[in-house]
């Protein structure tokens, strides 16, 4: 059993773009499932790189 998990580590840990699909595609069904019940969801927006916090 331990070689087997020595041979697909893979699957235990995904890419760090695997990670950021599977976020995405959580938070579209999140989403959905809150509009299907009239729950509103705060959004957190992206961060940009004005470096608006950094100035103050």
């Amino acid at each position: 059993m331990a070689q087997t998990a020595k041979t697909q580590p893979s699957r235990l840990t995904p890419s760090p773009k695997a990670l950021q699909k599977a976020l995405a595609q959580s938070a579209k069904q999140a989403q959905r499932l809150a509009d299907a019940f009239g729950v509103v969801v705060p959004v957190i927006k992206p961060k940009t790189d004005s470096g608006s916090r950094a100035a103050g």
